[in-house]
């Protein structure tokens, strides 16, 4: 019995050493930047912020932005998550850059907002390398399973779980401003999605108020934004109706374009109806510059 117990620390121990090996191998590996966008908040400068999922990463040309407003702009934008993520990133960005932004803007769209299969926690696992850092910790804590959270916390094998190729590509900077640009062209007829399809999602739109607030309480001029999209909507959806309420009640502007007309007759600006392409993505970045805050 002895010997079996014996038999049973050693292997625990080895685990443990194991996976703390594993640990500092990854660290070494991608000097502990696992997501461009994250990696980029240390020491940071910019004067303008653009935070969003992927429809700001490609909607949004940071020199554009920079050349009309003559400030500096980043383009923070990650692919595939959603006002949680939005929030741990302002928090690291006021936390680690060398200056905080003087302006933020927020794209935000239905997975933002409501609860949307497949675009809620799912992808969130993209932060767990970053567990230990206070604003990850807190967004973690609150929004997963308590046992889950337990194991992110304690296991490094938990936390990256085999995405040592996905660091390699992700943590390498994308570019001068951070914008990735589409080349793609779609052609055909917007997509018709008249019905509502998903409902609000109190705890995001609690996270959409802390971060209004979060920029409002370090004096960082907000603005929210909806870009285009190449569908045929509800003329009257919750969810933005609740953002347009946020937006009135903290007196910040919200530019919503998802269904501007312009954008509804020409494909060619598309990547595919979701996407705008870099032609697109210039298009709509210049038809916002007169509604953004002038530099103080």
């Amino acid at each position: 019995m002895k010997k079996f117990l014996l038999y049973i620390c050693l292997i625990l121990l080895g685990v443990v050493i194991a996976d703390k090996l594993f640990s500092l191998a990854v660290d070494a590996i991608t000097h502990k930047h696992y997501v461009a966008p994250l990696a980029h908040t240390e020491g940071a400068c910019e004067d303008i912020a653009i935070i969003g999922s992927s429809r700001a990463s490609h909607h949004y040309d940071p020199q554009i932005i920079a050349d009309s407003l003559g400030m500096t702009a980043y383009n923070y934008g990650i692919e595939g998550l959603n006002i949680y993520a939005d929030h741990v990133l302002l928090s690291m960005l006021l936390d680690k850059a060398a200056k905080k932004p003087q302006m933020v803007i927020l794209d935000l769209s239905e997975s933002d907002i409501c609860d949307v299969p497949g675009w809620n926690t799912e992808h969130i696992s993209m932060l767990f390398p970053y567990a230990g850092e206070p604003a990850v910790d807190s967004v973690l804590a609150d929004v997963l399973d308590p046992r889950e959270y337990a194991m992110v916390r304690v296991s490094a094998l938990y936390r990256h779980n085999s995405r040592l190729i996905d660091y390699l590509k992700d943590h390498t900077p994308k570019g001068n401003n951070g914008m990735t640009a589409l080349e793609g062209v779609w052609s055909g007829l917007p997509r018709e999605e008249m019905q509502q399809s998903y409902q609000v999602s109190p705890s995001k739109l609690a996270y959409l108020e802390k971060f209004v607030s979060l920029c409002q309480d370090n004096g960082i001029r907000l603005v929210l934004a909806t870009s285009p999209n190449y569908k045929r909507l509800p003329p009257k959806q919750q969810w933005v109706e609740e953002t347009r309420r946020i937006a009135k009640a903290h007196s910040v502007e919200y530019l919503y374009h998802e269904q501007d007309e312009d954008f509804l007759h020409h494909p060619e600006w598309f990547n595919e109806p979701y996407h705008l392409n870099a032609t697109g993505a210039a298009i709509y970045t210049k038809r916002i510059i007169p509604s953004l805050p002038s530099p103080e």
